[in-house]
């Protein structure tokens, strides 16, 4: 049973200054026990840039963890109805993932984020962004990039390099292999809206003939142009049911490989850390073995000492939060696998019942013509073919007739007409 039940609504245009931004009402119903969540019912309001702080504190707080994406900023007509609809529907399906989330669930960061009011939630952005050590955050990201590209030859050797290896190449291929499937599927969902548009100027031109014609031709011919149209309709709806059923899951699908590949990135950036602190502890160790036991450096010999003591504390709670990050990434891509090869099998079958149901209608409509184009009689004067003394009708075969006697026959089946 879901624990909570979140909906994302009410999106309103804020004017803050000379900006302009968009928030969303974020409505939580809590539907099971649970520590973090002691309210029965909340509604707070929340700006994208919300929605961003807390997937950095989720990445922070769960390292290794596949944080669900959130759609990407836009620049231009970020206040049309459409983008704002659709923004709402992702921003929403984000936290649906997040509250199902079997680790996320439990995040601190989260409960702050569906609960806390405007200034508490503010003291909380501001503790995380610049009250826990902010200039310590850039200098740490300064200091991995630099021990990355020192340590690149010399990291700590592990168990599972292997196992993340195979598990980065597979994504890697899985991320190449699904753009292919996107860039075809807009190929197809692109003809799909052509196709409507060829039916509704075939079905125009053939309305325009038939009213040319004062006869029962005439009216056949109309009604063509008339099925055209609607099967234009038809095939109108069908184009936009492929893009949202088949070609959104799809692109969508691909921001989640994204965001694996994050977690895996995240076990890399804390092997790297790991192997600094590795490195650390050598070379305080090496620099207490130049001063222990020297007469006059005992006081030098006394602060190495600590030195190495807090380098060996730095590498059990790196190695410590490696050791979690693997095992959570683990869990994830296996997770991962899982919930791809159910939500795969159901995306497909939607689109082949999509297929099937569409295919079937136009068949249908389609074949509703047949009797009525068989039915006209274009003998006499009044149809194109006449004269000769013989009744037209006499020389002209229904499209039944013509295909029975091809069958008993072959071609002699067609001497006569």
């Amino acid at each position: 049973m879901a624990i909570l039940n979140v909906t994302v609504t009410d999106p309103a245009q804020q004017n803050e200054g000379m900006n302009k931004f968009t928030s969303y009402k974020v409505n939580t119903q809590v539907m099971a026990t649970h520590p973090n969540f002691p309210y029965q019912n909340s509604a707070v309001v929340r700006r994208y840039s919300d929605f961003v702080w807390l997937v950095d504190q989720l990445m922070k707080e769960y390292a290794g963890a596949v944080v669900p994406p959130i759609p990407e900023k836009q620049a231009v007509s970020r206040f049309s109805p459409e983008f704002v609809e659709g923004r709402r529907k992702m921003l929403e399906q984000f936290l649906v993932r997040v509250c199902s989330h079997p680790e996320l669930i439990d995040a601190k960061c989260l409960a702050t984020f569906l609960s806390a009011d405007d200034t508490s939630f503010s003291v909380a952005k501001a503790k995380k962004e610049g009250g826990e050590g902010a200039g310590k955050g850039g200098g740490m990201m300064k200091w991995f990039q630099e021990t990355k590209t020192s340590l690149s030859k010399d990291l700590v050797k592990c168990d599972d390099d292997e196992e993340f290896a195979q598990i980065n190449r597979y994504m890697d291929s899985l991320e190449s292999q699904m753009k292919v499937v996107v860039k075809h599927t807009q190929s197809l969902v692109k003809k799909g809206r052509e196709t409507a548009t060829g039916l509704f100027e075939f079905g125009l031109a053939f309305t325009l003939l038939g009213q040319s014609e004062d006869d029962a031709l005439g009216g056949a011919l109309t009604q063509v142009g008339h099925t055209a149209d609607s099967l234009s309709v038809l095939s109108t709806t069908q184009a936009e049911m492929e893009s949202k059923q088949f070609e959104s899951p799809l692109i969508d699908y691909i921001r989640l490989i994204s965001s694996v590949k994050a977690a895996l990135k995240q076990r890399e950036n804390k092997l790297v850390s790991f192997s600094a602190a590795t490195a650390d502890l050598v070379n305080k160790k090496a620099s207490l073995a130049k001063v222990q036991g020297v007469p006059g450096k005992e006081d030098k010999a006394v602060a190495a000492d600590a030195a190495v003591k807090a380098s060996e504390d730095a590498l059990a709670t790196s190695e410590q939060e490696f050791k979690v990050c693997s095992e959570r990434c683990l869990r994830e891509v296996t997770r991962f696998k899982e919930e791809k090869a159910v939500d795969m099998r159901r995306v497909v079958l939607d689109y082949i019942n999509l297929q099937i149901e569409y295919n079937k209608k136009m068949e249908e409509t389609w074949t509703s013509l047949v009797p009525q184009l068989e039915g006209v009689n274009v003998g006499g004067g009044n149809g194109f073919v006449g004269g000769g003394g013989q009744d037209a009708s006499d020389r002209v075969r229904s499209t039944s007739e013509l295909k029975g006697s091809a069958a008993a026959g072959g071609d002699d089946g067609l001497v006569g007409v």
